[in-house]
């Protein structure tokens, strides 16, 4: 009979004090110092509401968080079982009794556990699982999954819906055969984790309106997976067992046969899920609406590219770090399609602009949703503009524009993935992050965004250094497109004293010069607020609401903070600052924080870490102003 440990925590004063083990059946002081470091970041992010279960690889830890009735702090006492990852699995681990009702639970001794055993709530967690509640969740998910995804954020729907969606994942993942370490937390607060597992995280969080849209071309495949695992879990492993589908394979030849087999797994009829339907047109698909004959304007070389649809595709190659040539077959089905151009872009076909500024490309999904929305960040090099982009994308990642009912989704996942390993994950590990490397012919990332009545936009996020907008180079053809341009002031600039800032006037020559056919739209930005933070009136607005105080724009309010600062600039006799207020058509001014502190001394990390403040509220801003959000507020946003 093989065995678990079992630890018991302690915080006296909440997650936010001193954590210390209180009981451990673990045989040494090295061990049990080894999974403090493992689980201690986790510790701190769960609440009595939580169940998480963290899968290492080879080891796993399931942890239950405890407080006493009546008590002022989120929880006082943690529970951990922690043993072999393959001994503890995700399903065993939810479908165990919990902790505090279970006499075996006793932190001292090691807990025997069989590898063939059921759970004692195995029977009850099954039925959960196969609930509408729960297929309604459990269908984005898996198709997240399947699309092999390593981070999913789901809603919080009520207690237990999240036990029985991740058993349902684990359930159909193993009948598939694939063995990706999968780990949760049932309750979160947040996504910022200072500690990471391999595989897939899924967190649900009860601030979430609703989940991130699946890609569609995994949709159907997972409904039809859900519908039979709601039918009959034992038939399904069956059928897919005698398929092959447990044969080994790598993750992309798994989905391929799992895609050969969607006309074995659907016979019967149509499929469908229970509870809210992801058809092939739900309300989360990408509708896009190019018409014939429309050309893109590339935002790179201003070259028009004709016939978006006939250009060939390529893919990002992580390993090689260049593009790849992707060859379509001819005879795809549509699912088969759509799985095929997932991640791909197209290569601008101008051979002056080639010859300019080297090979670059679009993401495929760039011309197919009317005219992009193309923003710039302007500023000085160490000006913060790369923080508060950095924070704006960490934020916009993290579902917040959600909170005020504005939809969001990267507009391609390859850039957006790199764009969060390379500087948001960074910043929010406390790290300053280096300067925008000059030549650099790309957008930092882009988005797919829609507001409440809206229509899908694609919006565009370019980062130039701040020696290329200087000099006005081949980098920065972008600015005679450009929709939008966030300003950012560097607010240790502000010392009473006259400030000028040669980028800002190099831009602003090139806006006047553009035909007033093309008006642009400012969100100036007084960055690194903090430092300022005992000055009135930045430090009143600094404390103000983050977002939005509901779930309407309020053109008053921007204009009083916008007010607020051109008076500020003003009195500090600053106001060269504030020219983009003058020349651009609409333009809104903001007290922003991207890392909520100052650097250390050795100008390396941020010894307090990073708490981003007020930075969505330029975008949101921004959105307005160029037309992405709509309705009587939106249109009065900028003066």
């Amino acid at each position: 009979m093989r065995t678990v440990d079992q630890i018991t925590y302690q915080a006296r004063t909440g997650s936010s004090g001193m954590i210390f083990e209180t009981a451990t059946s673990l045989p040494d002081q090295a061990a049990s110092d080894l999974w403090w470091r493992r689980l201690e970041p986790w510790l701190r992010v769960g609440k009595p509401e939580s169940r998480a279960y963290l899968n290492f690889g080879t080891e796993a830890a399931f942890i239950r968080w405890y407080a006493e009735p009546m008590s002022h702090y989120d929880w006082e006492t943690a529970k951990v079982l922690a043993g072999a990852a393959d001994l503890l699995t995700g399903r065993y681990a939810l479908e165990l009794v919990n902790p505090d009702q279970s006499a075996p639970f006793q932190s001292q001794a090691q807990l025997p556990l069989a590898t063939t055993e059921r759970g004692s709530g195995r029977d009850a967690m099954e039925s959960r699982a196969r609930s509408a509640d729960a297929i309604g969740q459990l269908v984005p998910l898996l198709a997240h999954a399947l699309r092999g995804e390593r981070r999913v954020t789901m809603p919080w729907t009520g207690s237990l819906v999240p036990e029985a969606v991740m058993w349902g994942l684990l359930s159909i993942l193993d009948m598939i055969g694939d063995a990706t370490p999968v780990s949760f937390l049932t309750y979160m607060s947040s996504t910022r984790h200072e500690a990471e597992t391999p595989g897939l995280f899924v967190g649900f969080r009860p601030d979430l309106a609703a989940v991130v849209p699946p890609d569609s071309g995994f949709i159907r495949l997972a409904e039809t997976l859900a519908a039979k695992f709601t039918d009959d879990p034992g038939a399904l492993r069956e059928l897919l067992v005698r398929q092959g589908m447990l044969e080994p394979a790598d993750h992309a030849s798994r989905i391929k046969r799992l895609l050969d087999l969607l006309p074995v797994l659907g016979a019967g009829g149509e499929t469908t899920s229970p509870g809210p339907a992801w058809p092939r047109t739900e309300p989360g698909r990408r509708v896009r609406r190019e018409k014939s004959g429309e050309t893109v304007r590339c935002p790179m070389c201003l070259h028009e590219i004709e016939g978006w649809n006939s250009l060939g595709y390529w893919r990002w190659d992580a390993t090689s770090e260049k593009y790849i040539e992707v060859t379509i077959p001819a005879d795809l089905n549509s699912l088969q399609l759509e799985k095929a151009l997932h991640a791909t872009s197209v290569k601008c076909d101008s051979a002056p602009g080639e010859a300019r500024i080297g090979p670059h490309y679009l993401p495929a999904d760039y011309g197919h949703f009317g005219s992009p929305v193309v923003l710039g960040f302007i500023g000085l090099t160490k000006s913060g503009k790369s923080h508060l982009l950095a924070s704006m994308v960490g934020a916009v990642a993290e579902r917040e524009l959600a909170k005020i009912g504005i939809s969001s989704s990267p507009l391609d996942l390859a850039l957006h993935r790199r764009y969060l390993d390379n500087w948001v994950t960074p910043l929010m590990q406390g790290k300053v992050l280096p300067g925008t490397r000059e030549g650099i012919v790309e957008f930092a990332d882009a988005f797919l965004i829609k507001g409440n009545g809206g229509t899908e936009r694609v919006v565009a996020l370019f980062d130039v250094a701040g020696g290329d907008l200087a000099k006005l180079d081949e980098t920065t053809d972008f600015l005679w497109i450009a929709d939008g341009l966030f300003f950012v002031v560097d607010s240790a600039r502000i010392t009473g004293e006259w400030v000028d800032d040669e980028t800002f006037s190099n831009v602003l020559d090139v806006v006047r010069k553009r035909a007033r056919s093309q008006p642009v739209s400012a969100a100036i930005v007084l960055s690194k607020a903090d430092l300022l933070r005992f000055e009135e009136p930045v430090d009143r607005w600094l404390r103000s609401a983050q977002v939005l105080k509901g779930r309407e724009l309020d053109a008053t309010e921007f204009l009083r903070e916008s007010a607020d600062v051109y008076a500020y600039l003003d009195g500090k006799n600053a106001l060269t600052m504030a020219e983009p207020f003058e020349v651009c058509q609409k333009a809104t001014m903001h007290v922003a924080s991207p890392t909520g502190g100052a650097e250390a001394g050795n100008g390396e990390v941020y010894p307090r870490g990073v708490t981003p403040r007020r930075v969505l509220r330029p975008l949101i801003a921004m959105l307005a102003m160029t037309g992405v959000l709509t309705g009587p507020q939106a249109e009065q946003v900028g003066v």
